[in-house]
């Protein structure tokens, strides 16, 4: 083995040196410029948010919440030092402990095409690899002009945390972890070998009980990666990956091992070996564009350098779309097959099968249509034992033994947009929205009485703009009508927004109200809520914004009142060392577009146009993600420096600054989608148990009442746990029943506190090319998770 890591290590060293060697001869230090721009500068911008919240009944939210955050840019000539960093007091009156910290605080260096990451930083460099973990410590991005690019980082990925008496503590070990990416880059080829190891230290902290299954684990993961465009238009890109993971690092050595990455590794006997292999082909003829699909990852797969990991699956994908009639008709589609227990070693094994289609018709300048189709299905088979089989002495039951569950859900959705009039002095503008949801579970074929739903919705919305006094009132109507299994329920409100604007633009103000009912068989209840939005600009750098909400829910059972209060400030700043050297303009109108906005002037003049776009409050969620917030600050410095630089060199950096914030919110708004469809389902799912779960617990508390052996933790963790189930249950259908998208917005509640927990996890997985549908059922888990809880 010693052997075999010093070939290796020849092997890296070798490689190095080939990258730094192309490196050093294809740079040359820009001293020219170096005279000609502003010798130091500082900038960057500081947030400080507080949430007030007040309630009537007893609530687990802390009743005031700060964070704190900003970033600084130190720069030198053409050395830029971004620093990043955000506290808060969340977390901090916890009982428990947990193996990271809320606060963070991060160094982003960069000189040119070298770039550190220093302090508690995320990278990443594949999915099946380092997918976006957390840790303390650096890390290093090399993008030398040329074929070679590098990274590589070294920190710890957990910290020690000791075991205490509060059951929800999470234990762990100290986890260090290194890795690192070669890449080779060519106009039609490329390739990435990319490892990354991963280590506990057994000795960190004490001994943790068995029932909390926290061991100490080793893991090392190999993975090429690559590319190549064939013909204009047809492309191929694939990436393998090995992994050989340790599961307990106090087992014994063995000699034997298995997989590319068991043959530099430690193998022991709780060592376990699976490989992961994902391949697309897309291609792309006039207005056309297919792409076909194929992942297939071993049960058991895992890697440490990622919060979650989906495995045990293989996947087929086909996608397509294309646009008509001079782009007026835009149609896509989508077809899918998921299946599950690769090693036919579980109870059950599970397909999913969805299709959708989805397509935008732009009749005129004033009707706009779009519509969308899906079709998804599940297919469970209840596999037998054959040792069941075999002692078996009923021949009569194997129907009911033999369990083919098949769940049904299809989606559609017409949504039409309607301009009345757009005139200088009035914008009318009237949109309607229908969708349909239904679900059927089918069990041997049969579709039982109670077993299906239907959901319709429909919402129709009218705006009438004032340009002229700076005013926007809109109205809307939403109703809902939904059966669930053998019951029925009704919603209807409405909703009244008026939008004003004071003080030549810079108060932006918005008063909302809204009115849901819901009547159903059993019950009755009603919600209303008043909103209040305030946004400040003082002299272009100081932001002021206030947001407060008062919701009333009324049942038969209880009445509750609950507040919340916001109030932001961000301040903008750019203290340069100006010199007296004078700057030779160029003669002629420089103007370039992007989307919507029109920049014309001389660069130093478009600058702050450019900045103030990623100031608007719809990129303010992707901005409080480190990942985006630090690459948004280094871009920022990149296109203050191209000031200098050719026209068309600036015109480049500018786009590349709005490209990141428009393709970042494009994921956060998939993000809200998701999130708002995955709890409609799981409100589906819960209401469909609520009968189940409640007599599972209505029996454990008669069995605990009637049994002799209270005192028996076996009994008490039964009772225990049938519990918790029954108090998720309840509480997911109380805070999902009258659940509107715009409550996942509402700050500091708990759907906005898990956008903040999981929001970076899931723009990775995004990003990294992961399915909706696996996205969705991590939101779900999530969702559970947190449901659960709370209940506790």
């Amino acid at each position: 083995m010693i052997t075999m890591r010093g070939q290796t290590l020849k092997v890296v060293v070798f490689i190095l040196s080939i990258f730094f060697a192309e490196s050093i001869v294809g740079q040359q230090l820009d001293f020219e410029n170096i005279g000609r721009g502003k010798p130091f500068k500082v900038s960057g911008n500081i947030a400080a948010n507080s949430v007030f919240y007040s309630s009537n009944q007893n609530s687990a939210r802390a009743p005031f919440t700060y964070f704190l955050q900003g970033s600084l840019n130190f720069n030198i000539y053409e050395f830029s030092i971004p620093v990043s960093y955000s506290f808060s007091n969340q977390g901090g009156d916890l009982e428990y402990q947990l193996p990271f910290s809320f606060n963070r605080l991060s160094l982003h260096p960069k000189y040119r095409w070298i770039q550190a990451h220093i302090g508690d930083v995320s990278m990443s460099f594949s999915p099946y690899t380092l997918a976006g973990h957390q840790f303390t410590g650096g890390g290093v991005d090399l993008t030398p002009k040329g074929s070679f690019t590098f990274s590589a980082m070294y920190g710890r990925l957990l910290k020690a945390t000791e075991d205490s008496e509060d059951n929800r503590t999470q234990p762990a070990f100290k986890r260090m972890g290194y890795g690192a990416k070669v890449g080779f880059k060519k106009e039609k080829y490329s390739l990435e070998l990319i490892g990354f190891y991963a280590k506990d230290k057994i000795n960190s902290i004490s001994a943790v009980p068995e029932e909390k299954k926290v061991l100490p684990k080793e893991n090392l993961v190999l993975s090429m990666s690559g590319a190549v465009t064939v013909t204009d238009g047809l492309r191929f890109k694939g990436e393998y990956a090995s992994t050989a993971i340790t599961q307990d690092l106090r087992a014994e050595k063995v000699s034997h091992s298995n997989g590319v990455a068991g043959l530099l590794f430690n193998n022991r006997a709780s060592t376990e070996h699976y490989k992961a292999f994902k391949t697309e082909m897309e291609y792309s003829f006039d207005k056309y564009r297919f792409g076909v699909g194929y992942e297939r990852i071993d049960p058991g797969y895992q890697t440490l350098g990622a919060y979650y990991f989906n495995n045990d699956f293989e996947n087929i994908t086909l996608n397509g779309n294309t646009s008509l009639f001079n782009n007026k008709i835009s149609l896509g589609f989508n077809i899918g097959y998921q299946r599950d227990d690769l090693a036919n070693q579980k109870e059950t094994n599970t397909n999913r099968t969805v299709g959708s289609v989805n397509a935008t018709y732009a009749m005129s300048k004033k009707v706009n249509i779009t519509g969308s189709y899906s079709n998804f299905s599940t297919y469970t088979n209840n596999k037998l034992d054959q040792f069941e089989i075999i002692n078996d002495d009923n021949l009569l039951d194997n129907q009911e033994e033999r369990l083919n569950y098949k769940q049904l859900s299809q989606n559609a959705n017409v949504n039409i947009s309607y301009i009345l009039e757009n005139s200088k002095t009035r914008r009318q503008n009237l949109n309607t929205n229908y969708s349909l949801a239904t679900v059927a579970n089918a069990e041997n074929g049969i579709v039982r009485l109670g077993n299906g739903s239907t959901f319709h919705n429909f919402n129709t919305s009218y705006t009438i703009g004032l340009p002229q006094r700076k005013m926007n009132i809109t109205s809307a109507l939403n109703t809902t009508y939904n059966t669930i299994g053998r019951d029925e329920s009704y919603t209807w409100g409405p909703t009244v927004a008026v939008n004003k604007k004071f003080l030549k633009d810079k108060l932006n103000t918005t008063l909302s109200t809204s009115y849901n009912q819901n009547n159903n068989k059993t019950n009755k209840a009603s919600a209303t809520n008043f909103r209040l939005n305030a946004n400040y600009v003082y002299r272009e750098k100081h932001n002021f914004n206030l947001s407060a909400i008062q919701l009333f829910r009324n049942t038969s059972l209880k009445n509750t009142q609950d507040l919340t209060v916001t109030f932001g400030y961000n301040y903008a700043f750019d203290l340069s060392a100006k010199k007296k050297a004078k700057v030779e303009r160029v003669r002629g109108e420089f103007s370039f577009s992007y989307k919507e906005h029109t920049f014309t002037g001389e660069p130093n003049e478009i600058t702050p146009e450019v900045l103030i776009v990623g100031k608007a409050k719809r990129f303010e969620e992707i901005k409080k993600i480190n990942k985006i917030a630090d690459k948004l600050l280094v871009l920022e410095q990149e296109l203050k420096d191209a000031e200098l630089k050719s026209k068309n060199k600036y015109k480049k950096k500018a786009i590349e600054y709005l490209n990141h914030l428009y393709k970042n919110q494009d994921y956060v708004n998939i993000y809200d989608d998701l999130v708002f469809n995955g709890l409609k389902k799981l409100f589906r799912d819960a209401k469909r148990a609520e009968w189940s779960v409640e007599q599972k617990y209505k029996t454990a508390v008669s069995m605990y009442n009637s049994s002799s052996r209270k005192e028996s933790k076996k009994m008490q963790l039964f009772l225990k746990k049938r519990t918790s189930a029954y108090k998720a249950n309840k509480n997911m259908l109380e805070q999902l029943e009258n659940l509107k998208k715009s409550d996942l917005y509402e700050k500091g509640g708990e759907f906005y506190n898990f956008k903040h927990r999981h929001l970076n996890t899931i723009l990775n997985m995004l990003e990294e090319g992961r399915t909706k549908m696996e996205v969705s059922i991590f939101i779900e888990i999530a969702f559970a998770k947190m449901f659960h809880t709370l209940s506790e």
